[in-house]
């Protein structure tokens, strides 16, 4: 079991350690107390100096940034005032081109449809001379035929007549034909 007296005089004992202590160190302690507090007081005071010369390079920064910001701003702005100003010039040199090529493939559709009209009117017109050519050969060739057939009739010797003729010279070289008043 603890000893009930022996707590009194490990207090008493404590006391007086520290008692010695305070005799021994007690001034240096005092001194370094001191010191660190003049120590943490200029340390305090070198941090606050740190934060506000901190506090004004990123306030300084900042502003930095914010101008380079405005000024990028700026230059995208005009970059795509610039490029929109771009497409709309292409844009209307597009269309003037465009309506040009119309015009000039208009022109020339109207030109080969004159062109077409005049060669379809001369074609007409040789074929029209061709056709009355040919009916006026073909008329003539029915004329000559007609005549040429007319005469023919007159010069020819008919199957009727020939056969005949053939007949009476047959009847002839063998005598059996008499002629009347012979």
């Amino acid at each position: 079991m603890p000893d009930p007296a022996k707590p009194a005089t490990d207090g008493g004992i404590d006391r007086n350690v520290d008692q010695i202590r305070d005799i021994l160190f007690g001034g240096q302690m005092r001194d370094y107390e001191r010191r660190f507090q003049e120590l943490n007081q200029r340390l305090e005071a070198d941090l606050a100096r740190l934060r506000e010369t901190q506090d004004k390079r990123l306030a300084q920064i900042d502003k930095r940034i914010d101008e380079q910001l405005d000024k990028l701003s700026r230059l995208l702005r005009q970059e795509v005032d610039d490029r929109a100003s771009a497409i709309d010039d292409l844009e209307s040199r597009l269309q003037q081109a465009a309506r040009t090529m119309r015009a000039e493939i208009n022109k020339a559709l109207d030109g080969l449809g004159q062109d077409l009209a005049g060669s379809d009117e001369r074609l007409r017109a040789a074929l029209a001379e061709q056709q009355a050519a040919a009916e006026a050969r073909a008329d003539a060739a029915d004329a000559a035929l007609l005549r040429t057939g007319e005469t023919l009739r007159g010069d020819k010797v008919g199957r009727d007549d020939l056969a005949a003729l053939l007949t009476e010279f047959a009847l002839r070289l063998r005598g059996d034909f008499d002629l009347p008043g012979s």
